[in-house]
């Protein structure tokens, strides 16, 4: 009888540690094995945004995406199967991974091998759809684009230029798909999805066809020269709209990674700054275009220096004839006559020293900083011991082409279907009168002085040549050899359309503006020409320069 009753209390015993199991399974730890269940079998793919294009002010794509694959491997290796090849025609092999495990095969598959991996002749493989980035103008525009790039899973993410400073226009917002999945990784029940929204499109100032235009003269000047890198501005002076930021780098020279020149790096201009010498020597009434000024034969001293000048000018001088020949002796006269204050002032005023807020990444200030040494306003004056970019001197001569504002440059014209079409004055940098003086005198640097290589028959151009010797921290002197040489100017002189500025850095051949700049913008400059006139062949300006150019 005790036997029976050892049994049934054993029977008991057992139920109840059965029914105590249950329930902690079912009421006091379901939370815990839900969790668990839903780790092996419930999936989260996160679905990434269309990336909206960039486009130049004619429509043409400079940044598109397109639709790509992402390849995962889902099953154990043994149990991948592929029928038709698909595998070893990309070049992947499975991997040895753990059940439930998804791992990643291979990026950017064309979209076009989606259908095959859906279908039954390809097992324990899922194609995720995401989106790759193509650049059409590729080198030609890509220091201002720039590129994006994604991790394993992620979204399109600018790193550089365009891309990057307009990451939150075009970017848009991710979607994700919840689902569940069998023990060998087929997919059976869909829980929730979030459709991704697109990103907009962003039409901006460029102009694709200038910006080849620009590219293409530069890139055979930089090669011609055996010059290190250059770059070319081309602005709409009187909106401040940049139609083309070209560039090129020297493939037998060492170079940084990716860096925008007209931008990201500073450098002395030389005697471009001259011109804005000249305005404040005009403004404080110190002299006149035609006043004389005496050049002393073997150059001038201050203190334990000697200041040069590149041509053999003696004697006396007009005030417009050492700006047309950049008699260096004249302006570092101007420089101490001027003052070291007075000359900061203007040079603060048309935008040195100070960032312009264009809509690119890695913008520098320049380097402008209050000097009192005499030989230091003397450099000043010439352009040398000052620091600019790019953008801030081609903004600073747009000051005189259109009448003396100072205008922000302007990168954008539409994002998705807001317009921005004004232009934005920062300051008066001068008035109109000194603006128009400033024009005539740089006029006369084309027609018979250092820029004479810019001249162009039958069209009044304005501009200004610039050397700058390279200063050597090893020396502590300026470099006779290593120089940074540029010419900058604009068209037609009464109504500026076009202003283009080039700068070729450390030219081996030829060591001047006037020699290795300005032929790159005469020839810019002819083609902008061409191109304008068929653009609008009723101009009748532009019919008359289109005459003229069958004839050079």
């Amino acid at each position: 009888m005790w036997r029976l009753r050892a049994v049934q209390v054993g029977v008991i015993v057992w139920f109840l540690l059965v029914v105590a199991l249950l329930a902690r399974i079912q009421i006091i730890g379901i939370e815990e094995y839900r969790k668990l269940a839903e780790k092996q079998s419930l999936r989260i793919i996160k679905r990434p945004p269309f990336r909206g294009g960039i486009y130049d002010r004619n429509q043409r794509p400079m940044a598109l995406s397109i639709p790509v694959l992402d390849l995962y491997q889902r099953v154990v290796k043994d149990s991948v199967f592929d029928y038709v090849g698909l595998l070893s025609e990309l070049g992947i092999k499975p991997l040895n991974i753990k059940p439930g495990q998804w791992k990643l095969l291979k990026k950017n598959v064309p979209i076009e091998y989606k259908p095959l991996v859906m279908s039954r002749k390809v097992r324990g493989i899922s194609a995720i759809k995401t989106y790759d980035r193509i650049y059409p103008f590729d080198e030609v525009a890509r220091n201002v684009v720039g590129f994006a790039g994604r991790d394993v899973g992620q979204s399109l993410t600018g790193k550089e230029g365009l891309e990057k400073t307009l990451e939150d226009f075009i970017r848009g917002k991710s979607g994700y798909e919840y689902f569940l999945q069998s023990a060998v990784g087929e997919r059976f029940y869909i829980a929730t999805r979030k459709e991704p929204l697109p990103g907009k499109d962003v039409r901006t100032t460029l102009d694709m066809a200038i910006q080849t235009i620009a590219y293409r003269a530069l890139k055979g000047k930089v090669l011609e020269e055996d010059a290190n890198w250059g770059f070319a501005i081309v602005v709409d002076p009187g909106t401040g709209e940049v139609l083309a930021m070209a560039q090129y780098r020297n493939p037998r020279k060492k170079g940084r990674g990716y860096v925008n020149y007209a931008v990201q790096y500073q450098y002395e201009p030389g005697s471009t700054v001259k011109i804005f010498t000249m305005a404040k020597a005009l403004e404080m009434g110190l002299i006149k275009e035609d006043d004389s000024v005496f050049v002393p034969r073997g150059g001038l001293r201050i203190g334990r220096y000697r200041i040069r000048n590149v041509t053999n000018e003696t004697g006396y001088i007009t005030w417009r004839h050492a700006l047309a020949h950049s008699v260096n002796t004249a302006f570092a006269k101007l420089g101490l006559m001027i003052g070291a204050d007075s000359l900061y002032a203007i040079f603060r005023r048309v935008g040195f020293g100070l960032k312009t807020d264009i809509l690119l990444n890695g913008e520098t200030n320049g380097r402008l900083i209050k000097r009192k040494r005499r030989i230091e306003i003397a450099n000043w004056a010439m352009g040398q011991g000052l620091s600019v970019s790019g953008i801030q001197m081609a903004m600073a001569y747009s000051c005189i082409a259109n009448g003396g504002w100072l205008l922000a440059p302007r990168l954008l014209l539409k994002v998705g279907d807001k317009t921005y079409g004004k232009r934005v004055v920062v300051r008066r940098c001068m008035d109109d009168s000194t603006a128009r003086r400033l024009k005539s005198l740089l006029t006369v640097v084309v027609d018979s002085g250092s820029g004479r290589h810019a001249r162009i028959d039958g069209l009044k151009v304005a501009g200004k040549t610039g050397t700058a010797q390279k200063f050597d921290p090893n020396t502590g002197t300026y470099s006779d050899t290593r120089v940074v040489t540029s010419f900058i100017g604009f068209f037609p002189v009464d109504t500026p359309r076009y202003l283009i500025y080039v700068v070729v850095d450390e030219p081996q051949r030829n060591k001047y503006g006037g020699t290795v700049a300005a032929p790159v913008f005469r020839e810019i400059a002819l083609q902008i020409l061409n191109y304008d006139s068929i653009l609008h062949p009723d101009n009748p300006l532009k019919l008359r320069i289109h005459e003229n150019l069958d004839s050079q």
